[in-house]
């Protein structure tokens, strides 16, 4: 599964990107598919880095990939 970038809302979904060989992809989503793979739209939106995208089944998922300057921050 790869890390979701960023998020933008489009029409009546959501422009999903993610890394693929070093090259940005966008893939886009429905909020009607969102809601069948379990996902909140606003969250994906508003929280993208905290979701991974699976190319080979299109789907998307809660991950929560570790991010380490968030533990800095925190501490701060």
């Amino acid at each position: 599964m790869r890390q979701v970038l960023r998020t933008e809302r489009l029409g009546d979904g959501v422009n999903v990107v993610w890394e693929k060989d070093g090259k940005e992809t966008t893939t886009y989503v429905s909020f009607t598919r969102l809601i069948d793979m379990r996902v909140n739209a606003l969250d994906i939106l508003d929280n993208p880095r905290s979701y991974g995208f699976d190319e080979k089944t299109g789907e998307v998922g809660f991950v929560a990939f570790c991010q380490p300057s968030w533990h800095r921050e925190l501490q701060e």
